[in-house]
């Protein structure tokens, strides 16, 4: 049986490398991530960062740390390459929803228990509703490739953690669960038309 810190190990790696297909992409033009879920995204992988708490177990620690750095990678890609449109209702009720959450988590983000973590994770499913509209509708402009690796990561993740406390726990089982929901559009999409693997990386 693989011990946890080898899958711990193995997590971090997939979701370190989650980056690289999808920043290639947003290069490449084959892709353009919303603005407004990428911007969100990396606060809450900041806030993820900073209410970590320091009895937490070196995978979780890791897993914030990685939370907060990707995103904000891509954000800053999408200020270059990202989508143009001009912001929606959707986007702007996900922004107002994300940041107001963030500024109630500010008030909690020292309490103890799961209260600042569900707080950011509501943000953090704020910010999930523009990109998981663009995916549903049009599963052929995304490249499944990175969230993919992101939602295995999450995945193995879960029993990687040592702490089995819901504090711990319910980071990498929302982060499984939401990418998840990107995934399944894109990949059913992808096996409906017989999309050649190759066309799903970059």
């Amino acid at each position: 049986m693989i011990e946890p810190y080898t899958l711990g190990l193995f997590a971090q790696f997939i979701l370190a490398i989650s980056i690289l297909p999808y920043s290639i992409s947003i290069f490449r033009g084959t892709v353009k991530p919303n603005r407004i879920s990428w911007f969100i995204w990396s606060i809450i992988g900041f806030a993820f960062w900073l209410i970590t708490p320091e009895t937490a177990d070196e995978v979780t620690k890791m897993l914030t740390l990685i939370f907060m750095i990707n995103p904000s990678i891509i954000f800053i890609l999408t200020l270059f390459k990202g989508e143009s449109q001009k912001v929606d209702t959707l986007e702007i009720f996900s922004l107002v929803g994300g940041l107001s959450a963030i500024v109630i988590w500010y008030f909690f983000k020292d309490d103890s228990g799961i209260v600042p973590i569900s707080i950011a994770i509501l943000a953090d499913f704020c910010a999930l509703f523009p990109t998981l509209r663009f995916v549903f509708a049009s599963p052929e402009e995304e490249k499944p490739l990175a969230w993919i690796f992101f939602f295995t990561g999450s995945f193995i993740a879960i029993f990687a953690i040592t702490d089995h406390s819901l504090e711990s726990m319910l980071l990498p089982v929302y982060m499984t669960f939401g990418s998840f929901l990107i995934v399944f559009p894109l990949v059913k999409h992808r096996l409906k038309m017989k999309i050649a693997f190759r066309e799903w990386i970059i």
